[in-house]
């Protein structure tokens, strides 16, 4: 923690931008790699930037809102009191295991960086800078979006799915396409994002434009962004995650499905969810029934490039619209 020489002009701009009168001394943090120091009410600054923390970012998926990620701050620039998130370094190593292939995923800021630099103006992606301590930690700092998730903008619909297909689902997935190639254009620039789920594309309250957030997941093996690519795709046709569980326990959920399950195609990523929909939603076309097969574990030809998605999708779906090189 460092001492500051213009305490007195901090706490007027915490005022002005955060109305809030700070009493004593303020903590003012330059060097990042003990973030769980860096609380609420603290400053950090960096470079020549410095910023109001208000407290740590949570996880909010899964029904889990109390895991706070330490190393994710929300603050307020100091200089024209706009929302930011601040990510510091987190080291984190893991490997899973998709459709027989190890992949190894570790966390690296260095790389986000670069996503960063990659998309600076593209109004598909977040967009951000990164600073350095004094330590030359990589640390990103990322213009807030106001929203919600595509995972909790859908599964907080309280319609049919047969009303969701006819209604809202055209435009969800024009916006989903929209994203798939802006993740396609990224590819083809030697990036990847490396953990693509349906809570990584935010909707911006005010323009309904879908955004990719978070690029800090290295992988091994840049095809496993096409493979959840899959995910996305299917919990956006099936208005949510359907599971054979599910179906199976509450069959009255689905009154159009005729039949049996068993025979269903299983997603490759998650073989506990059903990929052809079509079964339990027959309004589904076969055209995109097929797009959904693609990425069962029972298909052999599946998708090699994000490219080929979209314009398979497109065609499906008579998109004639394309914003892959739009910028803001």
């Amino acid at each position: 923690m460092t001492q500051s020489s213009n305490e007195s002009q901090l706490k007027a701009r915490i005022a002005e931008f955060c109305g809030r009168e700070v009493d004593g001394p303020l903590a003012i943090f330059e060097d990042t790699s003990s973030y769980t120091a860096i609380g609420s009410g603290s400053v950090l600054r960096l470079e020549d930037s410095e910023y109001y923390v208000r407290g740590e970012m949570s996880e909010g998926r899964f029904g889990i809102d109390d895991q706070p990620k330490f190393w994710v701050k929300h603050a307020v620039d100091l200089s024209n009191g706009e929302a930011k998130i601040i990510k510091m370094i987190f080291h984190e190593e893991f490997s899973t295991t998709a459709a027989g292939i190890r992949i190894r995923c570790r966390r690296s800021a260095a790389k986000e960086s670069a996503v960063l630099d990659l998309v600076r103006g593209h109004r598909r992606f977040m967009q951000g800078v990164t600073l350095r301590d004094p330590l030359g930690s990589e640390v990103r700092v990322i213009d807030f979006i106001r929203g919600k998730s595509l995972y909790n903008y859908v599964n907080d619909l309280e319609i049919s799915h047969e009303r969701y297909h006819a209604e809202l689902f055209p435009g969800v997935m024009a916006e989903v396409v929209a994203c798939i190639e802006a993740m396609a254009e990224l590819h083809r620039r030697g990036q990847h994002h490396g953990d693509v789920r349906n809570d990584h594309i935010l909707i911006e309250r005010e323009t309904g434009a879908y955004v990719w957030i978070d690029f800090d997941y290295q992988v091994n093996f840049s095809d496993f962004d096409v493979w959840s690519m899959g995910n996305i795709v299917n919990f956006v046709v099936g208005m949510g995650v359907n599971t054979f569980y599910w179906v199976t326990r509450y069959p009255k959920s689905f009154p159009h499905l005729r039949g049996s399950i068993d025979g269903a195609g299983a997603v490759a990523l998650f073989p506990n969810r059903i990929a052809e929909l079509k079964l339990l939603y027959p309004y589904i076309s076969a055209d995109l029934n097929e797009i959904l097969m693609r990425f069962s574990v029972e298909h052999d030809a599946p998708y090699e490039t994000l490219d080929e998605l979209a314009r398979d999708l497109r065609s499906v779906l008579c998109l004639d619209t394309d914003d892959r090189a739009e910028t803001a």
